[in-house]
């Protein structure tokens, strides 16, 4: 017996799955709300649900990385800025961020740097990436 491919209804699986995510996420939202309410919103973070919560959305915007790149690709053909000046415009708001986390929130210096630092990775991550698979999709092209 020959197993039939067919685009259309690879497409209505991967739809179906979508669906299926998207109510399995309101679903832990929802218990998380319900959680946040009845025993306070600290409790929330320390539900094992939070951090289910927290990775499938981390890994869903890597994951999408790669769509928003093929899209403002092909959208715009404006002068790309060198990865460089990038770097130097987050590392200027992290310490715009660090500075006012110091003069307004009466934290230690110690405790507005690595704030400022996890802040910075998490700029340097997705930019890094970014970056990279611009720079090879360029390279392909060429």
């Amino acid at each position: 017996m020959k197993v039939m491919k067919d685009e259309r209804l690879i497409i209505r699986g991967l739809k179906n799955i979508r669906i299926a995510f998207a109510i399995q996420t309101l679903g832990i939202i929802g218990i998380l709300i319900f959680d946040g309410i009845t025993k306070g919103f600290s409790n929330v973070t320390d539900n094992p649900l939070w951090l289910l919560f927290i990775g499938t959305s981390v890994i869903l915007g890597y994951l999408n990385l790669s769509i928003s790149v093929d899209t403002y690709e092909s959208s715009s053909k404006r002068e790309k800025v060198p990865f460089y000046l990038v770097m130097l415009i987050s590392f200027a708001i992290v310490a715009i961020i660090t500075l006012c986390i110091i003069l307004f929130s009466g934290s230690t210096i110690k405790d507005a740097i690595i704030i400022g630092l996890v802040i910075f990775i998490c700029f340097l991550i997705p930019t890094s990436i970014t970056y990279y698979m611009r720079k090879k999709r360029s390279q392909d092209e060429d």
